[in-house]
């Protein structure tokens, strides 16, 4: 006998006649397999069953007991069905009401449970029902939880358009600015420049060492404002995810050597020497040369304001191993100098626009050459980092996809 089953009401056979006619013995021998089965059935169901008589609970499952927070059957049989439930609104369970109603189970220990009870089958005859109780208090808890990030989505999806909005009205104001900075400044920038060239060729007259010396300081903060300008244009304009590239396989070394001829009154006016490592291996790659000389021109730049006077900048070049026949080799360029060197804790945030640490706070500029950097060697597909030496100093590596064999030939 299946637990729970001998507590339900069993028809009365023993009292049944021996002498009475044997279709009443029969019935009542039927209905006694009747209620033994329902029972068996009712107690592997994972809802509660309760057989209500006259709204007095007779007889219920395991489950129920269960929910209800009781021991056993006989702490629930005898008592009223409706007064296992509190009202919430809707009602209580009644044959004359809903048969689908949804209310509060009252547990012997307190804990809400939110139930559902159906009623499966009701007699009004014999003023019996049969009900079955849903525990959906978890159900409903989900169903809370759900609307509360539900709402909190849509929140955050508010914001985010609000913030997006924000950041259009912004760029849009900073495009206007740098329309003006373009406009405004740059040009009379140009011109004081020129004059001040025109100054210095003695076109229009000889000059004393004095006036040469006022005009050639005239001409160096002329062209560190040109460059300022240049750099704060050049970060707004040019994004790693929408650089537009004219991309084609290529000469590193002539690259390089484009540059180390550009800057090469600097160098000497520095007492600095260049050297290069360029094997033949890693000399060909794939990237627009006008924004690769842009890359070397800023970190090759760096490295001289950086470097102490009589000091050497290496420049290399070096094809990286590859575990991946499929995929095209990189090719890495490194830039070394024997300046200050960039801390450990800053090697990250040196490459975040407007951002100068240390030495380079005192050297001036925007903070924005190596943004520019960064943003152009991605938009290539490649990564750039910095790391320190032995001997001290910085040394700046970044990667550019190589040129194939075929390429190559």
């Amino acid at each position: 006998m299946v637990q729970g089953a001998k507590s339900f009401p069993q028809p009365e056979c023993d009292a049944i006649d021996r002498d009475a006619p044997a279709l009443v013995r029969d019935e009542a021998s039927s209905a006694v397999v009747a209620a033994r089965r329902f029972a068996e059935v009712a107690a592997e169901l994972s809802d509660g069953i309760a057989v209500v008589r006259s709204g007095t609970l007779v007889w219920s499952n395991d489950r129920l007991v269960a929910f209800a927070g009781r021991r056993a059957l006989q702490e629930l049989q005898g008592g009223v069905f409706a007064d296992l439930f509190k009202d919430t609104g809707r009602g209580l369970p009644e044959p004359s009401g809903p048969r689908f109603l949804e209310c509060a189970l009252r547990r012997a220990d307190g804990e809400p449970r939110t139930v559902v009870c159906r009623l499966a089958w009701n007699d009004p005859d014999a003023s019996v029902s049969v009900w079955v109780v849903e525990d959906v208090t978890h159900v409903r808890m989900l169903e809370a939880e759900l609307l509360r990030l539900s709402r909190k989505l849509h929140q955050g999806s508010r914001e985010v358009v609000s913030l997006t909005e924000k950041l259009r009205r912004e760029r849009a104001d900073r495009e206007e600015i740098l329309t003006v900075v373009s406009h405004e400044l740059r040009t009379p920038v140009t011109i004081i420049n020129g004059y001040d060239r025109l100054l210095l060729s003695e076109e229009v007259g000889p000059l004393n060492d004095e006036q040469r010396r006022f005009l050639q300081e005239s001409a160096k903060a002329c062209r560190r404002l040109d460059t300022f300008i240049g750099d704060l244009l050049e970060a707004s304009r040019v994004r790693g995810d929408d650089a537009v590239l004219e991309v084609s396989f290529g000469s590193l070394r002539e690259a390089i050597e484009s540059v180390t001829s550009l800057v090469r009154p600097l160098l000497e006016e520095r007492d600095l020497r260049i050297e290069t490592e360029i094997p033949p291996e890693a000399c060909r790659a794939r990237f627009d040369r006008m924004r690769l000389e842009q890359i070397l021109t800023n970190l090759i730049g760096n490295a001289i304001k950086y470097s102490p006077a009589g000091g050497l900048i290496e420049i290399a070049t070096r094809m990286l191993p590859s575990d991946d026949p499929a995929e095209r080799r990189l090719i890495e360029i490194s830039v070394s100098d024997q300046g200050p060197g960039v801390s450990a804790e800053d090697r990250d945030r040196v490459f975040d626009a407007y951002v100068q640490i240390g030495e380079c706070k005192r050297a001036g500029g925007l903070g924005l050459g190596l943004a520019v950097c960064k943003r152009l060697v991605e938009a290539h597909g490649g990564t750039i980092h910095v790391t320190g030496r032995r001997a001290g100093g910085s040394r700046f590596v970044f990667t550019l996809p190589a040129a194939d064999e075929m390429e190559v030939a």
